[in-house]
């Protein structure tokens, strides 16, 4: 079963990383992840299956973080290689798991960063949401906000947005904020929290008159 799953693999594996052919994403994520994000997604794209890919590489979070010591498995070292790949191999051909995410796993782990196998299923998430006009936007406020306050800060955000982009607002809580609220969109951050505006006070009032 490992055996049909590694040459599954391997014929995947010319598609995976041939530069010359390369499908750049609708947007830059860097980093480790970036890189295996993007070579996914040029794959995926090329066999027209990354909205599929986009689905079953949230299935495979999933299951990291449900499955009891999953997440601390890949990242041990003292696991073989061998054996990383076999179990998730074996676990991947069950579940239908298609062979480019096999590729790019076994590819991770060969490379030792299957600790960073979540981090890549964000990246393809953020080019996946870009490639569909979503701009994913984050408010974090001292206190819960009502729908009304959301209604105005979705309403004051699009004014900001292209005609063909679409807001998709998360908003959290921390109440070490104090008051106000932090506003992340795309690769912008504003901060104007109570506790920032403290910070900055004590600052000023600590230089030399």
């Amino acid at each position: 079963m490992a055996a049909r799953l590694a040459a599954a693999v391997r014929c995947h594996a010319r598609s995976f990383s041939t530069a010359s052919e390369f499908i750049r994403g609708p947007v830059q994520v860097f980093g480790i992840e970036g890189r295996y994000a993007h070579a996914l997604y040029s794959a995926a794209t090329k066999q027209g299956s990354a909205d599929e890919i986009e689905g079953l590489l949230n299935s495979l979070q999933g299951a990291i973080d449900s499955v009891s010591g999953l997440k601390e498995y890949l990242s041990l070292p003292v696991c073989s290689k061998e054996e990383k790949k076999s179990s998730l191999g074996g676990a991947f051909e069950e579940a239908g798991i298609d062979p480019l995410i096999g590729n790019m796993v076994s590819t991770m782990i060969d490379n030792k960063r299957s600790n960073h196998i979540s981090g890549v299923v964000g990246a393809f998430n953020t080019i996946m949401a870009a490639q569909r006009g979503e701009v994913p936007c984050k408010v974090t406020s001292a206190q819960p906000l009502s729908e009304e306050h959301l209604d105005s800060l979705r309403g004051a955000l699009g004014k900001f947005l292209k005609e063909n982009e679409k807001l998709l607002l998360d908003s959290d809580t921390d109440e070490a904020l104090i008051g106000g609220m932090v506003v992340e969109i795309g690769d912008k951050r504003v901060d104007m929290s109570t506790a920032t505006k403290i910070k900055k006070l004590k600052a000023a009032l600590s230089l030399p008159l």
